[in-house]
Order: C-alpha cells, then sequence, then structure tokens
C-alpha cells in the first residue's frame, strides 16, 4: 500500500486557513478553498503561510563547528542536530516527520492553491488577481530553490538533466505518486515561476516579507549563480540593485544607543525569509547552537571590522559554560528585544553586490570587483579605520570576494550552497572538512554524497518511487 506523503506534507495547511477563520470565509469543496478573490489576499497577506525556510543546512557547514566536549555532550541524542552535524546517512527514521521540509513544502501548497484558483474567484479586478497570483508564484520558487539545494544534487549543467533533485509539485494535489524531477526540471521551473510573476508585482514592496519585482531579480540571481552561469547572475543582481541598494552603516548601532532595525524595516533586506529552527541563544537555551568555526572567525579583522564585533558573542558573557564563540545578533536576539526575530536567510542587498562582485571577477574585470566589496566594508569597519582591499590578479579579486561572503552572510544559509557549488572550482575548490563529536572523526570530502541530505526514511517507506540519492 502507498500511504501518499503529500497529506503529511501539506496537513499544516488547514491549520494556517484556521487560524485565520474569524476573519476570513472559507468554503470547502473537497479541499479548503477561499471563494472571494478577497480571502486569497488575506491568506497572502498572512506571513505565517510563507516567511520560513530551510535553516538546518547552516549546521552542515564549514561554518559551524562545536568542539566544547561539555557542549558536545549537554546535546540531546534524539536533537537532529547531531546527524545533520555529522552529515549521517539518516537523519530522520521510520517514525520521525522532517519538519524542515514539511514547513516548506505546506508554503509550496499553500501557494498552489492560490496559483490554481485565484483567476476563478469572485468579486475582484483582473489585476488584483494577477498580483495574488504574482506573489504565490515567488514564494513557491523561493521555497524549491531552497529545496532542491538542500535535499537535490548540486546544479551541473553537464548532468543537471539527469540528476536527482525533489519532487515538483505544482498543483494542490494530496494524493499520487511522488518521484523526484531533475535538477534541471526545478530550476526550470524556479526560473519560469519568477518569469510569470515579474510583469505584475511592484518595483519593491510595501513590506519586505512580500514580494516585488526586486525579489525577482534577486532570486534569479541566487538562482544563476548556483547554476554557475555568471552572466545572467550578474545581470540580475545589477537590476535588483538599480531597485534597491541601501545599506546599514554598523558604526550606526555599534554602541548600542541605536537598535539595530527589525528585519521589517531593514533597509538591506530584499524578501524577508526565516529559518524554521532559529538556534537562538536566549529564546532556546538548549546546547545545540550555531558556534562559528575558527577558519570562519579568523577571517575577520576582530580589532576593526565591526560585524565581529556586533554579530558575535563569547559564550561567556551569554553566561554560558560553553567555550567559543556563537553567531548572535544582539538587537535581534537579547531578551530585552521585543520582536525576537531572527537573522533574514532571504535575499539583501549585500549577497546582490557580492554576487555581481564575483561575476566581474570570474570575467577579469578586477576594478570593479574590488570597488563593490570595498563599498560593503566601508559601512562595517569602524570608522577611521582602513577597510580597503587589493587584487592584483582576478584569481586574488575572486578570493576576496569569496572570503567577504563568507563573512557578510555567515549564518543566513549560503556557506553550505556555497560548498556544494564550488566543489570543482577551478581556483578555490571546496575543501575536505573535518569533525570531531564525542570522539569519533567525521569527514566530508568535496563532492560527497552527504552534500545531498537524506529523504526521511518515513518518506521513502510510504513514497520509494522518491529514491534515496547515493
Amino acid at each position: 500500500m502507498n500511504k501518499n506523503i503529500i497529506y503529511s506534507l501539506i496537513v499544516g495547511f488547514s491549520c494556517s486557513l484556521s487560524a485565520c477563520s474569524d476573519w476570513v470565509d472559507i468554503k470547502t469543496k473537497g479541499k479548503l478553498i477561499p471563494e472571494e478573490t478577497v480571502n486569497y489576499r488575506y491568506l497572502m497577506n498572512n506571513t505565517e503561510n510563507f516567511r520560513y525556510t530551510l535553516s538546518y543546512q547552516e549546521v552542515a557547514s564549514d561554518d559551524i563547528y562545536v568542539s566544547d566536549e561539555t557542549q558536545q555532550a549537554a546535546i540531546y541524542e534524539t536533537d537532529k542536530f547531531i546527524p545533520v552535524y555529522t552529515w549521517a546517512d539518516e537523519i530522520y527514521s521510520q517514525s520521525e516527520n522532517d519538519g524542515e521540509m514539511n514547513k516548506v513544502y505546506q508554503i509550496i501548497y499553500n501557494m498552489n492553491v492560490v496559483i490554481d484558483e485565484v483567476m476563478d474567484s469572485k468579486n475582484g479586478t483582473q489585476a488584483e488577481k494577477l498580483a495574488i497570483r504574482a506573489e504565490a508564484l515567488v514564494h513557491r520558487a523561493d521555497a524549491y530553490l531552497a529545496l532542491v539545494n538542500v535535499y537535490g544534487k548540486p546544479y551541473n549543467e553537464a548532468t543537471a538533466v539527469t540528476d536527482q533533485g525533489v519532487p515538483l509539485l505544482t498543483t494542490p494535489r494530496v494524493e499520487g505518486s511522488l518521484p523526484r524531477a531533475s535538477v534541471a526540471k526545478v530550476y526550470e521551473q524556479i526560473i519560469q515561476d519568477l518569469d510569470d510573476a515579474f510583469e505584475y508585482l511592484s518595483d519593491v514592496p510595501e513590506f519586505n516579507f512580500y514580494p516585488s519585482k526586486c525579489a525577482v531579480y534577486a532570486l534569479k540571481a541566487r538562482a544563476y549563480l548556483l547554476m554557475g552561469n555568471y552572466t545572467e547572475a550578474k545581470i540580475n543582481a545589477v537590476e535588483a540593485l538599480k531597485l534597491q541598494d541601501g545599506l546599514e552603516n554598523l558604526n550606526t548601532y555599534i554602541d548600542g544607543s541605536v537598535a539595530y532595525p527589525r528585519n521589517m524595516d531593514d533597509k538591506e533586506v530584499i524578501f524577508a525569509k526565516l529559518p524554521v529552527n532559529a538556534f537562538r541563544v536566549e529564546s532556546w537555551g538548549g546546547a545545540s547552537q550555531l558556534v562559528l568555526s575558527d577558519d570562519l572567525l579568523n577571517m575577520f579583522d576582530k580589532e576593526h571590522d565591526l560585524r565581529y564585533r556586533y554579530f558575535t558573542r563569547s559564550m561567556e558573557d551569554l553566561g554560558m559554560t560553553y567555550s567559543g564563540r556563537v553567531h548572535y545578533k544582539n538587537n535581534l536576539y537579547a531578551s530585552s528585544y521585543p520582536t525576537y526575530e531572527t537573522r533574514n536567510m532571504g535575499p539583501c542587498v549585500p549577497e546582490m553586490m557580492l554576487i555581481e562582485a564575483e561575476c566581474w571577477a570570474r570575467e577579469g574585470e578586477i576594478e570593479e570587483a574590488m570597488s563593490l566589496v570595498n563599498d560593503l566594508r566601508e559601512y562595517r569597519y569602524a570608522e577611521g579605520e582602513d577597510y580597503t582591499l587589493s587584487a592584483a590578479t582576478a584569481k586574488e579579486a575572486l578570493g576576496h570576494v569569496l572570503q567577504e561572503r563568507r563573512r557578510e552572510l555567515m549564518c543566513h544559509g549560503l556557506r553550505w550552497l556555497d560548498q556544494r557549488r564550488l566543489t570543482n572550482d577551478p581556483d578555490f575548490p571546496t575543501q575536505t572538512v573535518t569533525r570531531v563529536f564525542k570522539g569519533t572523526t567525521y569527514t566530508l570530502t568535496p563532492g560527497a554524497v552527504r552534500y545531498t541530505f537524506p529523504m526521511g526514511e518515513l518518506y521513502l517507506e510510504e513514497n520509494p518511487e522518491i529514491g534515496q540519492i547515493k
């Protein structure tokens, strides 16, 4: 018997609708359908329906290293931090749901309902319906971009047509076979969704949790970079920056007299997405935290780079007994901050600047690449300190860009993706990563199968056609 897992992946949709039941008139026709156009708008305005994205890839990346034996011993054996951190062949057993995957497929189901039905809804204008559908397309594209870069094989132009990606659902169905689509097919759907949405969106949104033309450009820039299509990546990054290019000067916030803006108010955030698992120090209080590796921390000018001073805290400073430093954005994670927001995982202005810079460097345009890097660093260094970097060769410029990506975008979900895409880079290939956890040594070599997260055993039992990537 093949009990399809689609239902388990999308059960949260009914919950998200019931949360709105006091102010949204929901009719049921075999599935939950908001009949009026305005109800689709209400659904799209409820950020709980779409604002989350995958986060455990952060734990697997080489930016994280839990070396303290006391902390290792304190992590619960049932905590998924451990199998992710040690690149295990199995993360979720036959009795466990993959909560992160479920959350993102719930988003896809929500968006599929809107895409499939809003154009036939009642009492709305054509323009309103097209705008709502466009927003849903962008959220679906973002969800699949996250999924295919964690649960699918890394993009390789030569093999993408046959490489296994993830199950690709584009209609709100809850039954049927669930094979993986190819990596090429998933990316094709991502780009198609973004292209179809573009015309009907505003240049920039009123609130950055909502899609916009700028978000379309930014997501395409990220997708094309991951595909190794540097021409298209640069084109889209440039267009995104034409619409939004504001940077936050860390000198404004370093003394604590001015609060760093919330995600919603952060002028750097193009399209806000929050991690399913925040790993926040104060809100969690557990041992599973994003302890930054020495390899990453040693890349900072610890005296003058305000990112080191502002975005990290020693565990001792936080009253914890473990050694090392943790990713910690005090304005968001401090117990006195009322929103308890976490870091943004969606596209942002610095990411677009660094994508453009990387593409320039790969084209041999050293001056253009280094100008962008230094424009960003000016807002990250203490006033009066020398923040400039220079390069004599394109390879040196590319090295600076990749290092700046790692510093600037730490703990924003992208390092794991960079390790995947740089496996065969001729100048800066991914390095072997080694970890010792509770006395056992674990090694992840470039191109290893565990650069793709394993599918939960429960899902394979119920839908064996998904298959495990080996």
